[in-house]
């Protein structure tokens, strides 16, 4: 589906519909605001530096915000961190409130939030941590450098966490690492740098 600013692919209505299918309605309460403050967090940043959202799209590297505008390599960092930062101030004021309250569904969604942020925050390619960390050794090093030792860094370590859930899964574990090792390896660019005028989050 593809209407205007936000478009939705086949994958992503796919997972969805795996999501409805194999989560309660509790899990898919909780894990639904981390999400949404993660993308907020993106928003808000992109905003303060003056960049424009030109569309949100669902699809296999999984909800992406498309923007233009002209920015230092800082804000583009910044605003790939904002997600994440948003995502650990959820999971701290949901894990206040939960221990006052005795609320286990925001004990449940302050935990995933965590984790999310995480999870994002590994510099592989396309999550957050490896769009900073593409940002910061393109500076460095230039940009045919920062991009081939980028998506290196990114094949390797997703490679490694394949690696690492097949032995859990061996051992009776380790079905969430390995899926989320496929999808990083299907997920891989072809290029790793951040197109200038179509930057994605």
């Amino acid at each position: 589906m593809n209407k205007g600013r936000f478009s939705i692919s086949p994958f992503a209505v796919l997972l969805g519909a795996l999501l409805y299918c194999t989560a309660s309605f509790s899990e898919l309460a909780a894990l639904l605001p981390p999400v949404i403050v993660h993308e907020l967090g993106h928003i808000v940043a992109l905003r303060l530096y003056g960049l424009r959202i030109r569309r949100v799209s669902a699809d296999l590297r999984g909800l992406c915000i498309e923007y233009g505008g002209i920015c230092a390599p800082l804000g583009h960092a910044v605003s790939a961190l904002a997600g994440p930062a948003a995502g650990f101030a959820y999971a701290f004021a949901a894990s206040f409130f939960a221990a006052r309250n005795g609320n286990e569904l925001l004990t449940l969604s302050a935990g995933i939030s965590l984790l999310l942020s995480l999870f994002n925050l590994l510099p592989i390619l396309p999550l957050d941590g490896g769009r900073i960390f593409s940002i910061i050794v393109s500076e460095l090093l230039g940009s045919r450098r920062g991009d081939m030792l980028t998506k290196a860094l990114s094949l390797t370590l997703s490679t490694a966490l394949l690696m690492a859930g097949t032995w859990l899964m061996w051992r009776g574990e380790g079905t969430a690492l390995t899926l989320a090792a496929l999808w990083l390896l299907l997920a891989q660019p072809d290029k790793a740098a951040l197109v200038k005028r179509r930057e994605l989050l």
